[in-house]
């Protein structure tokens, strides 16, 4: 047995100094449950929570039914439970190899279920788990590491065995673990640098202007830079001005089917649906942003209203657009940078796209600057 519990281990430690990208995590965590069905403990699904106590909060992840490569995440606060506050007390005075046991009654596992609604809802349908596959409720067990906790949840109380080799595994992992923290470290680094980079190139192109047409060439720039980050493939983005006009002066550009990029330029009545009209009031009040999502028919009310405006030549085909659209804007002094995706924008795109208008508006008010010159000189 134990030569069976050591091997298990050793698979578990092979595929941890494997990893080269932090999202093969996933991967390990895949191969601790199927470790867990070769000793024969056969849980649901396997677990890892990640302590943020200054936050307090968790990071939690977790296998589907099938231990597969289904691997999803969530950010739960310690709060939500009287059990976790309990359980992050046993944290902290966690001796190694220690392990701990939370029993969820049947009648409570529809409000369990409902705190992890994100990372159910993320897994395919049949790794999901439901109330019903735990008729006795759920019993989660797991040992912890200076990290948190590495574990599994059954349908029955775990063996006095089962406990031990659970402490083992967790106190592997914790050693394990900080070769992902140096991954995701360096990856950060890189993914800094590749932003950086991109940043610089908008700001040499935006310090390159002389007229409007070249605001159109800086948002083509803008565009392509944001596309190749992988921020979100089905964006539309622009600059919109509107300092100094009733209107919006409005770059837009986006790529068709074929990869080619449109790029529309035109003065935008704010009054013609409530989200512009919200917009114009956010950056009136000096507030850092706005957003806002188009649900249902609210997309082709919006999108009818950009075909008809006179001054604005956008024209869509009101047959190809989504169910639903999720719009984001990030301000500076004299106008925004906006942002339209087929799904919500996740948060580093979010960050990323608040440094991009910080980018455009520096460099445009020596737009501004220059054409003030010019004015001067004729």
């Amino acid at each position: 047995r134990e030569a069976q519990i050591e091997a298990s281990l050793e698979r578990v430690r092979s595929r941890s100094m494997a990893m080269q990208s932090s999202d093969e995590l996933n991967d390990v965590l895949s191969v601790v449950f199927h470790q867990f069905d070769a000793l024969n403990i056969n849980p649901m699904f396997a677990h890892l929570a990640l302590y943020d106590l200054e936050n307090n909060t968790f990071k939690y992840l977790r296998t589907g039914k099938t231990g597969e490569r289904n691997l999803t995440e969530q950010i739960i606060n310690l709060n939500e439970r009287d059990e976790w506050k309990e359980d992050v007390e046993n944290f902290k005075n966690a001796k190694p190899d220690s392990v701990s046991t939370i029993e969820f009654k049947p009648e409570v596992l529809p409000e369990i279920l409902e705190l992890f609604e994100e990372s159910q809802s993320a897994l395919p349908e049949d790794e999901k788990i439901h109330p019903e596959d735990f008729p006795n409720g759920i019993f989660a067990t797991h040992g912890y590491c200076k990290f948190g906790y590495l574990g599994f949840d059954h349908t029955r109380s775990a063996t006095e065995e089962e406990k031990k080799i659970v402490g083992r595994f967790a106190k592997e992992f914790g050693r394990l673990y900080q070769r992902y923290l140096d991954i995701e470290k360096a990856e950060a680094r890189a993914r800094e640098s590749q932003i950086e980079a991109a940043l610089e190139r908008v700001r040499s192109k935006t310090m390159a202007m002389h007229n409007s047409q070249d605001v159109g060439d800086t948002v083509i720039t803008l565009f392509n830079e944001v596309v190749n980050l992988g921020l979100d493939k089905t964006i539309r983005c622009g600059i919109g001005i509107l300092e100094g006009y009733e209107g919006m002066e409005t770059w837009s550009a986006n790529s068709d089917q074929k990869g080619d990029i449109n790029l529309k330029m035109g003065m935008l009545n704010m009054t013609i649906h409530p989200m512009l009209v919200g917009l114009k009031k956010a950056w009136k009040n000096g507030e850092k942003g706005y957003s806002y999502n188009f649900i249902g028919e609210d997309v082709t009310r919006y999108y009818t209203a950009l075909n008809n405006e006179p001054e604005y030549p956008f024209h869509i085909d009101l047959s190809t657009l989504p169910d639903n659209q999720f719009s984001n804007m990030f301000f500076f002094t004299e106008g925004i940078l906006f942002a339209f995706t087929h799904n919500p924008l996740t948060e580093e795109a979010k960050r990323v796209l608040e440094r991009f208008a910080n980018v455009f508006g520096q460099t445009y008010r020596r737009y501004l600057d220059l054409q003030k010159a010019e004015a001067q000189v004729r």
